[in-house]
């Protein structure tokens, strides 16, 4: 198996549209909490053993339900690590990481700093860009770094949850009966949109499309309706809208490409709630009509692992100028343009958002596609 190979319009794009043809599975037998200490367990065998942990829900449940199954079933406890980014502020959840590590009883975690070393073609990124060019998703830095740590052994992730705990088609509709009709205003006009064709959804998504400043019209508008088309396909049963979000191919192919490169150093990665079976053990309990948002999803799968203030939290992290970093900047300063495709893409629109104070994080594919060609000129000459 290799890392995905993003086509010219993905790259430009910054996304992989689409989904692959796997179907529902049949219903799982065992609840979501049996089968997330299942699989657990199965990874706790292994050593070292180490949680990718910010301090976020996903993370903190991972971790949570990790400790209890290792000290349930007599083994090494898992080791969480965690990386800080002292140059964006706004990252900074130390507060609800001590929170969690002191309700669990933890002392032993590992702390990275980062400053630029995760820059889309920083010291990390470029050596893994020049052996198997441009990698789905591009920001793969972060995760390799945990998993050097994690040699031998394995490195698991809440990633995919959000998509799985998170908002689904249908949310709105089942929020405002479980309400009893006791809801902002705005949640109706998102049932009725909910509840639109498919034809009307895909349109609403078009007027409320997210744009990309560096493409030409045309790349972009044939772009904007495979966004929409994604968007428009999504199930009104919730459980089907969470296995499709399982199977788009964008998740996948990531999925995928970051497991090959932990291969190579012999780790396994592990993106816990986008495990196929843990997912439709999810899916299952949700049922048609899931739950009324995030924090309730949460609450009643795993509602024992942690505090409720963690769950009920309602700020996220920022990572705004944590990515692209003096690396990225250096060299847009002195691009000409080559690299890319001009019949997709305007260099210097493109070139401007590097520059800008928040580059949009789908340029990322682009700016490592540009690097790499005048890296291979630069070492060819």
């Amino acid at each position: 198996m290799s890392v995905y190979a993003m086509d010219p319009l993905e790259i430009a794009g910054g996304w992989v549209n689409g989904y692959d043809d796997v179907p529902f599975p049949s219903a799982a037998g065992d609840g979501p909490r049996r089968v997330l200490d299942r699989l657990l367990v199965r990874h706790l065998r292994r050593s070292p053993c180490l949680v990718a942990f910010s301090g976020g829900r996903d993370s903190s449940v991972v971790l949570a339900a990790a400790v209890a199954a290792a000290r349930r079933e007599g083994l090494p406890l898992p080791i969480p690590v965690t990386l800080t980014y002292p140059d964006a502020p706004k990252s900074n959840e130390a507060e609800w990481q001590h929170a969690v590590l002191d309700h669990l009883g933890i002392a032993e975690r590992v702390t990275l700093t980062v400053h630029d070393e995760h820059d889309p073609i920083g010291p990390i990124a470029a050596p893994l860009l020049r052996r198997h060019g441009i990698v789905w998703s591009p920001n793969f830095a972060p995760t390799w770094r945990m998993m050097d740590l994690a040699r031998g052994g394995v490195l698991l992730t809440g990633e995919g949850g959000d998509e799985l705990f998170g908002l689904k088609r249908i949310t709105p509709l089942t929020k405002s009966i479980k309400a009893r009709g006791r809801v902002r205003p705005g949640v109706y006009q998102d049932v009725v949109r909910a509840l639109a064709p498919a034809r009307t959804r895909s349109h609403t998504a078009l007027r409320q499309r997210y744009r990309r400043p560096w493409l030409r019209a045309p790349v972009e508008a044939l772009l904007a309706r495979r966004d929409a088309a994604d968007a428009a396909a999504y199930a009104l049963h919730a459980g089907r809208n969470a296995w499709q979000f399982t199977i788009r191919r964008c998740a996948r192919r990531s999925y995928e490409s970051i497991r090959v490169l932990g291969a190579e150093i012999d780790v396994e990665y592990v993106q816990m709630f986008a495990e196929p079976e843990l997912v439709v053990s999810v899916a299952t309990a949700a049922g048609f009509w899931g739950w009324s948002g995030r924090t309730a999803t949460m609450r009643h799968l795993f509602d024992d692992l942690l505090p409720q203030a963690v769950f009920e939290r309602g700020t996220k992290a920022v990572f705004t100028n944590a990515v692209f970093t003096e690396h990225a900047r250096e060299f847009a300063r002195g691009w000409t343009g080559g690299g890319v495709d001009p019949e997709l893409v305007d260099p210097e629109a493109l070139r401007a958002n590097w520059l800008s104070h928040t580059p949009h994080a789908p340029s990322m594919a682009l700016l490592q596609q540009a690097w790499l060609a005048s890296d291979r000129a630069a070492r060819s000459a």
